[in-house]
């Protein structure tokens, strides 16, 4: 299902496309290359002495296995976002979110630690500052402004720093290699298993600058070719520099090894002058890995506003830069709240426990999509598909085992992380059809109202007429309904217009053609004595037309034709019926209507007494009192062998049934149990007596779609009967619907 994400409404040709292999590559270069080198390096050798060398080739490993994931799925989906669109193309859609919120944390909190070491590398090396966190949060300010400028000037930045920093670390690792003693190297190897890895956990995020390289594909040219390139070469080249760089601070023997260490031995190695250049490249890894990480977290930003996951208007491009200038800014925002929380090393703890989260999601998701889409085209393939991917999975749950050894920071991103979806939640809650589907909102083009319109308490029936051969047996059927509660039917007539013709323009033409309709319309209400509002609407998107005009109108009710199947290029039952049942706030009905046309005198209600089935009850008991001689039988299918017990309790449910419905005099209400081994064909040869089958959705089913399940379906799919398939409105199951359906 995820897989049918409308791909309008995602706007990737709005960014530009300015970077190539040289940029991507020093998008992850830069964002490895950074505070972990310069400011974890020291904590580490505190923790495991030259074991951090372990620690670190570990942490490189464990971002290997995930790196493959993410080159097969940039190889799939080349666009901006990453993680999150890769899981939002295979999980249900809270998960994605989950994803995609856990990501944007990630990013702004690894970029808060950036930020924060360099404030710390400025307070000791440069200027004690009375505000602490002043010279970052500057910085911060500046790489905001660079991003919101364009994409091709803060790449060339990137590029241009980055450079200057590998060569000012081969300057300080070619100053201090020959002090390094093998001997010495050898007795400070720590062989504390439990601490290698957790301070490997520790470092994990100096490797996690591979998404950020993925996250900016949308920008990037070629991306299936150039991205896993950047990605192997930048976790290659990081993985060596690493290694030389514990080895000559472990030659210095400080006699505190802290977040300035690499700055001190510098100083030793490099005399005054030297250990002051390393410092400022210090700085501009800092710089660098922070602007990686304001542009990564942005473009995430933008993947879930466009894939609707947060406000539209965060994902609002501008058009002279071409930069999502809103996105941008709440990551910045984020960042600083983050700065002004969180001490450094809190920073690192609560990064990697989000960002190891969405790791494990990502792999796992590769393994879901391999069977999910098996024959979807993979540019990249990763081998050995599960057990790869598995291995990232079973890496990264240790490492973030690890992790909690830090209550703080992880019971903080946990929190974060609640937070985030309990917010989500709300607003999808609150979330009008309007936000939730695309183009303009639809406008009344032409109307003929009730007396009854204005009428807030009326009982309302909406029609939307798609297939004018059906309107007359729609309206039929909304009549007999409206008329028994006393209310009324909207005939709505929806004519649809191209994304770039507006809205209300002059479509006078097309609202002419369909008066005919209205007329039809009108007259059908006046032969079964209901008061009728007939509307033209002009829409980009007749399912958002349909829930608007429900919403203005206050309807109560929902009746829309379906042929009765879905064809294999469809969602479940078709893309507007769809929409319409993931968003509708009122009762709902899908109607096949046979070739005979519709028929309602007689109608058989298979029933298992759920809040669907009982809507279906009632709905058919106003049907059956609106005709002479109306009855309604409610039945169950029950195979020939079912034991005494459980039919004496399905007669029991019936009987309870037959109240219901019969509770109003006028109807006729009987009821039946069959005996059939499948309950579909059951139903089926038994409707062959009937007028009509009316069918309550499944209701153990949280997904709008597949409430109408397989036997629902199938029932309309095998009859050759009309078949009314009914859906009750529950407002906190609906909720549940809205947000995972979609």
């Amino acid at each position: 299902m995820n897989d049918t994400i409308d791909e309008q409404s995602f706007h990737e040709e709005e960014l530009s496309r300015d970077l190539g292999l040289t940029t991507a590559l020093a998008i992850g270069v830069g964002t490895m290359i950074a505070a972990g080198i310069f400011t974890l390096s020291g904590l580490a050798i505190r923790n495991v002495g030259s074991a951090a060398i372990l620690s670190f080739l570990l942490a490189a490993l464990v971002a290997l296995f995930t790196a493959l994931t993410y080159c097969e799925f940039v190889s799939i989906y080349p666009r901006s976002g990453e993680g999150y669109l890769y899981a939002r193309k295979t999980y249900p859609a809270p998960l994605a979110y989950f994803v995609g919120w856990a990501l944007f944390l990630g990013y702004a909190s690894s970029c808060a630690f950036y930020i924060a070491s360099l404030s710390s590398y400025f307070n000791e090396f440069l200027w004690h500052s009375p505000i602490e966190q002043l010279s970052g949060i500057v910085a911060l300010i500046a790489l905001t402004m660079l991003n919101i400028k364009g994409t091709k000037e803060s790449g060339s930045f990137q590029v241009i720093v980055t450079v200057v920093k590998v060569l000012l670390l081969l300057w300080f690792v070619i100053g201090g290699l020959s002090y390094v003693n093998p001997e010495e190297v050898i007795a400070k190897f720590s062989t504390d298993v439990v601490q290698i890895v957790s301070t490997s956990a520790l470092v994990f995020i100096t490797f996690f600058g591979f998404s950020a390289i993925a996250a900016s594909a949308g920008e990037v040219k070629d991306p299936v070719k150039n991205i896993p390139r950047a990605i192997f070469l930048s976790m290659g080249i990081v993985t060596v520099l690493y290694t030389l760089v514990v080895l000559v601070i472990l030659a210095a023997n400080l006699t505190e090894y802290n977040e300035a260490a690499m700055g001190v031995a510098a100083k030793m190695f490099l005399g005054g002058v030297g250990g002051m250049v390393i410092i400022a490249g210090g700085l501009f890894s800092m710089i660098s890995a922070s602007n990686a990480s304001i542009m990564a977290g942005s473009r995430v930003a933008l993947a879930m506003s466009q894939l609707g996951h947060f406000p539209k208007e965060f994902g609002t491009i501008n058009p002279k830069t071409r930069t999502p200038i809103i996105s941008t800014f709440l990551v910045a925002g984020s960042i600083l709240i983050f700065v002004l929380l969180l001490p450094l090393e809190d920073l690192a703890h609560f990064a990697d426990t989000v960002l190891l989260l969405v790791l494990i999601l990502v792999n796992a998701a590769l393994i879901i999509h391999r069977k999910k889409f098996p024959n979807i085209e993979r540019p990249f393939k990763v081998p050995l598909v599960p057990i790869l991917p598995g291995l990232g999975i079973l890496f990264n749950l240790y490492l973030l085992s690890q992790i909690f050894h830090h209550p703080l920071p992880v019971a903080l991103a946990f929190g974060a992380l609640a937070l985030g979806m309990v917010g989500f939640l709300m607003w999808k809650g609150t979330q009008s059809e309007a936000e939730a589907l695309p183009g303009e909102a639809s406008r009344v083009a032409a109307g003929r109202y009730s007396l009854s319109a204005d009428e807030k308490e009326t009982f309302r029936v909406l029609v939307p007429i798609a297939n004018p051969a059906t309107l007359d047996n729609l309206m039929k059927l909304a009549a007999a309904i409206a008329k028994e509660k006393g209310g009324e039917v909207v005939a709505l007539r929806v004519v649809n217009v191209p994304e770039q013709t507006p809205v209300r323009g002059n479509h006078r033409r097309l609202v002419e053609a369909e008066q005919e309709l209205l007329d039809r319309a009108d007259q059908s209400g006046e032969n079964y004595g209901v008061p009728v509002t007939s509307l033209v609407c002009i829409s980009h998107s007749t399912a958002r037309a349909i829930l608007e005009i429900s919403r203005r109108r206050a309807c109560d009710l929902i009746v829309m034709g379906w042929k009765g199947y879905s064809t294999r290029g469809e969602k479940m039952l078709g893309e507007i019926t769809d929409a319409v049942v993931t968003h509708a706030r009122t009762d709902l009905m899908l109607v096949k209507i046979p070739n005979t046309g519709l028929q309602l005198q007689n109608i058989l209600l298979p029933t298992a007494g759920g809040e669907h089935a009982r809507a279906a009850e009632q709905y058919a008991a106003s049907i059956g009192r609106t005709f002479e001689n109306g009855s309604v039988t409610v039945c169950s299918v029950q195979a020939k062998d079912t034991n005494a017990e459980r039919i004496k309790e399905i007669t029991m449910q019936l009987g309870e049934a037959v109240l219901r419905v019969s509770t109003k005099n006028g109807v006729q209400v009987t009821s039946k149990i069959i005996e059939h081994s499948d309950i579909t064909k059951g139903v089926i040869e038994e409707g062959k007596n009937y007028d009509a089958i009316m069918v309550g959705a499944t209701r153990d089913s949280i997904y709008p779609q597949i409430l109408f399940g397989s036997i629902p379906e199938n029932i309309a799919k095998g009859s050759e009967n009309t078949v009314i398939m009914v859906k009750h409105y529950h407002p906190v199951k609906a909720l549940l619907g809205r947000v995972i359906g979609e």
